[in-house]
């Protein structure tokens, strides 16, 4: 496979990153809208709580997924160039900038820290005490 090959394939990759990336977030959103209705509704009781718990903890580690996969359409990326023989100065400075040329197992720290943030929001509306 030559360079333009793997920009091609690079490019493909990040449009099915941002449609996934914008999934994320709308389920990320109908997470924290559930999490207030949970916290809204009088009828709630514990099981209602544990399920919308349940939900919102798995749209997190949905994003998780789907970000992991984005950061590694870079690192793949990155170690096919470093693979070629020949390679141009983009190419030299796409891998300097990724930084890693394996496949990675977490979003970027930047990710992670919005995630633990979504987590703790979600859990805290559904969990926290209410204020009168």
């Amino acid at each position: 496979m030559d360079e333009v090959q793997l920009w091609s394939n690079w490019q493909a990759g990040r449009l099915a990153d941002g449609v996934a990336f914008i999934g994320t977030f709308l389920a990320i959103w109908l997470a924290l809208r559930t999490a207030r209705m949970t916290r809204e509704n009088s009828e709630t009781n514990i099981f209602t709580k544990v399920l919308s718990s349940a939900f919102g903890l798995l749209v997190v580690a949905g994003s998780w997924t789907t970000w992991t996969v984005g950061a590694n359409t870079w690192a793949i990326t990155a170690g096919a160039l470093d693979a070629l023989e020949e390679k141009t100065e983009v190419a030299k400075g796409f891998i300097e900038y990724v930084g890693t040329t394996e496949p990675v197992q977490s979003p970027t720290p930047l990710g992670i820290a919005f995630l633990a943030v979504v987590t703790i929001m979600i859990l805290s509306l559904i969990w926290a005490p209410k204020q009168n």
